[in-house]
């Protein structure tokens, strides 16, 4: 139903002489009010390899202020049977959260990871904030349970984020930070959410299975 709304949203905006970038937004609120777009490629289904539970995966971008847009990939169960799922967003390049996000997806979750474009720590979390936003419109997300994973340079990132939006971001998973997060900021203080530091010698499997408890 949403992809027939939005090409009527195309075709309206067409005739009517709007130009394609308005066209897009037409058809994105007439979809279901998402502020996204995905890109050409095709939808591919991958098996997650710890539990074997088939994994949709797609290109999405999401746009913020100032012509930002941010590239990344969403991955989620092929069979969701419509109901919503919590939401881990990786915070470190795409092609080491790829991995992360098949696994995650694997175990009932959606999640999403990009690559960061800007340089400096205040560019980084205008992206994050950007994901963020576009995340919780997602129609198969629970906007009540969105969670950071970060790793390596991601971990300051997401933490940063995260204090920064408290009632957005209800768990913050941290893989050998080598800080504590909860001395970077004095926001820390406030933050509502949980907080998991992950060893990450202790490998892929058993770190899994502490994360998927985790946004259980």
């Amino acid at each position: 139903m949403n992809a027939f709304l939005q090409k009527v949203g195309v075709s309206i905006a067409s005739r009517l002489g709007i130009t394609a970038g308005i066209a897009v937004v037409v058809a994105a609120l007439l979809g279901g009010g998402y502020w996204w777009m995905k890109t050409k490629s095709p939808r591919e289904t991958v098996k997650a390899r710890e539990t074997g539970v088939m994994v949709d995966v797609e290109d999405l971008s999401f746009y913020g202020s100032r012509d930002l847009r941010v590239d990344g990939k969403v991955f989620r169960p092929s069979e969701t049977l419509g109901e919503k799922l919590p939401a881990v967003i990786y915070c470190q390049d795409k092609s080491y959260g790829e991995s992360w996000c098949r696994s995650l997806a694997g175990t009932g979750a959606v999640a999403y990871c990009f690559d960061f474009q800007g340089d400096g720590e205040k560019a980084r979390s205008k992206e994050l904030e950007t994901v963020l936003k576009g995340i919780l419109k997602l129609r198969h997300v629970d906007a009540d349970k969105v969670y950071f994973l970060g790793e390596a340079n991601g971990c300051l990132t997401a933490s940063t984020v995260a204090f920064d939006n408290p009632r957005k971001v209800k768990g913050l998973i941290l893989v050998s930070p080598g800080f504590n997060p909860l001395e970077i900021s004095r926001k820390a203080k406030r933050y509502d959410g949980t907080v998991l530091v992950v060893d990450d010698a202790q490998g892929r499997k058993a770190n899994l299975k502490e994360i998927t408890d985790f946004i259980d």
